[in-house]
């Protein structure tokens, strides 16, 4: 497990977000606004949650 939060941690872009790794193919009930490659909100949220959860925060 440790060496999977290492490598979400090392993913972090220089901006300190992490980029949307590829388009969703299904259909959305929202459009998110974020293409594929560029910084988003939706994934660094999840990624500082899970890194947070990991260091017993």
């Amino acid at each position: 497990m440790r060496e999977a939060l290492d490598v979400l941690a090392s993913a972090r872009g220089d901006d300190g977000r992490w980029l949307l790794g590829q388009r969703h193919h299904d259909r959305l009930l929202v459009d998110l606004g974020e293409d594929e490659g560029t910084p988003s909100r939706w994934v660094t949220l999840l990624a500082l949650r899970v890194l947070r959860w990991a260091d017993g925060g």
